[in-house]
């Protein structure tokens, strides 16, 4: 297919998330437009001569990889992957329940009539009712007929939560044979922080753990200039271990103005707004002016500039080999390769230093679980934040609608009329009942319409 045949979708009507980004980025001028570009076609030429410019050495597997990955999220566009390939991009991320095997499908597509050796390929089984050996295999075997390959480079264990079951023993014995018939080459984990079990685990206790278990060839986990401290730590792990290092999250910058849209709209429905909406409104009025003289300072002209920094952020990191980055559309192609082998610098870090001074207060901390084991109703906070990430940050608001039903009474309508113990332990001083207000508002809400 030429280029300019994979040029020819073109983005659909303004979502309610993207008016969102639209909306906040007029009235607050300052990185909060990262995530709802407005897109149009591109020509071909400028994609023809994007390419990766950078790769790094994947951890023990011994294998060069971009150092711009591709996140497949819910992408099922053939020509949209066949174009990332063209790029140079060689680490593909997905999992065996991205839209219900489609995304697998659409990698194998993709992938068939190249170099299998060219393209270092994950997916990930998470741990179902079948965890034994052979259930696990059958799944695997799944995973190579959707993605039309004799081997899977790296099979991963999905988000396990805790270190019990990064130790699931069916998993690890279905490694060991699916090695041995040459349909898997290594064994990963991929982790998104505390899932409220039982034994509330932290993304940091699981992952070096599995760092110290010396089965796992490559991790797959949150970094990013915001949240550093336990995700230095795996990474400081991983280089000891020879552990290859996969980033997800890279870009913490979120849209904020949503807050004070959501307390006038309690107001012209006759509803009382809630004292913790009121304080998040009111610190996000603080922010915003700080932000505007953050922007004069440094002359932020362009929203994207605090987005490329991020990932420039994390790129700077010696020890990280790939990020893996959510490519939806041609747009997103252009501006995360662009940023191949580039360098992160003084005035980089100045943007971000601005924003965390600013708007790093609202972003909640993925792994942390510091306020989930405080929480009376059992409120599985870094899963309802992640949801209402994918649908606001990521587009896949179909999935992040469909996983939050899921919890049924586990919801975040309960924090409506709490104390907010959640809060009042946060380490960060972020407004995490607010947050989850708000998520609730947003994923329960589209689930109705």
């Amino acid at each position: 297919m030429s280029d300019q045949g994979k040029l020819h979708r073109v983005e659909k009507g303004m979502s309610r998330r993207q008016f969102i980004g639209t909306s906040a980025a007029a009235a607050i001028g300052f990185g909060l437009k990262i995530q709802g570009r407005s897109f149009g076609v591109q020509n071909a030429p400028s994609l023809s001569k994007l390419k990766i410019k950078e790769y790094r050495t994947l951890g023990r597997t011994g294998v060069k990889v971009s150092d711009i990955g591709f996140g497949s999220g819910e992408n099922t566009d053939v020509s949209l992957v066949e174009a990332v390939l063209d790029t140079g991009i060689n680490y593909i991320d997905t999992a065996e329940n991205y839209v219900r095997g489609q995304v697998e499908r659409t990698i194998g597509k993709a992938v068939k009539n190249r170099n299998r050796k060219s393209v270092f390929i994950t997916t990930k089984l998470a741990l179902l009712k079948d965890v034994t050996k052979d259930g696990f295999i059958a799944r695997a075997r799944k995973c190579l007929e959707r993605l039309e390959t004799d081997y899977i480079d790296c099979l991963m264990i999905h988000a396990p939560e805790t270190v019990e079951q990064l130790k699931n023993v069916g998993f690890h014995a279905a490694i060991k044979e699916l090695k041995a018939e040459g349909r898997v080459k290594f064994c990963g984990v991929s982790n998104h922080g505390a899932q409220w079990q039982e034994v509330r685990e932290t993304m940091e206790k699981v992952l070096l753990a599995a760092a110290d278990d010396g089965r796992f060839d490559v991790m797959i986990f949150v970094y990013n200039f915001l949240q550093k401290d336990m995700s230095e730590k795996i990474l400081k792990a991983c280089k000891e271990k020879n552990i290859g290092a996969a980033i997800m999250k890279a870009n913490p910058v979120g849209n904020y103005l949503e807050f004070e849209e959501e307390a006038e709209k309690t107001k012209k429905e006759g509803k009382e707004v809630p004292d913790f909406l009121k304080n998040l409104v009111a610190r996000l009025k603080v922010a915003a002016e700080k932000a505007e003289g953050f922007k004069r300072q440094y002359n932020l002209t362009d929203n994207n500039e605090v987005r490329d920094a991020a990932y420039r952020f994390v790129l700077k990191n010696p020890y990280v080999n790939t990020v893996c980055c959510s490519i939806k559309n041609y747009s997103d192609l252009e501006a995360f390769v662009t940023l191949s082998g580039t360098k992160l610098k003084a005035e980089d870090q100045k943007k971000l230093n601005a924003y965390a001074e600013t708007f790093g207060q609202f972003y909640c901390r993925y792994g942390c679980g510091r306020c989930e084991s405080q929480c009376p109703k059992r409120v599985p906070v870094n899963k309802i934040l992640r949801y209402n990430h994918y649908f606001k940050s990521q587009g896949r608001e179909k999935f992040a609608i469909s996983q939050y039903a899921k919890l049924e009474s586990r919801k975040a309508d309960k924090c409506q009329s709490c104390d907010g113990f959640c809060e009042s332990v946060c380490p960060y001083g972020v407004p995490v009942q607010g947050l989850l207000y708000l998520a609730h508002q947003t994923l329960e809400l589209m689930q109705t319409h």
